[in-house]
């Protein structure tokens, strides 16, 4: 996690991550899952930058997502429609 960086951006606006060191977890896969390919289970950590948006008021709203650690990279934009309730 020390290499880990990203950045959020929610409607133009930047949130910060959180750095989560990571916690030991046990996974249930169904058989052809996309991590294993197999059935059983298995054990890894979950770690990550992660972020906590606020409830959006309802209308359109922009959410771009970009990290990196080591050769690992991601990038996602999401368009999002909230529904007045």
């Amino acid at each position: 996690m020390r290499d880990a960086r990203g950045t959020v951006v929610l409607d133009g606006e930047p949130v910060e991550p959180e750095v989560h060191e990571g916690a030991a977890m046990v996974v249930e896969g169904a058989p052809g899952n996309p991590v294993t390919g197999e059935g059983g289970t298995f054990s890894g950590t979950g770690c990550g930058l992660w972020v906590q948006i606020p409830s959006l008021a309802p209308g359109a709203h922009s959410l771009a997502i970009r990290g990196q650690s080591g050769d690992f990279s991601v990038g996602v934009d999401y368009a999002l429609t909230v529904a007045a309730s």
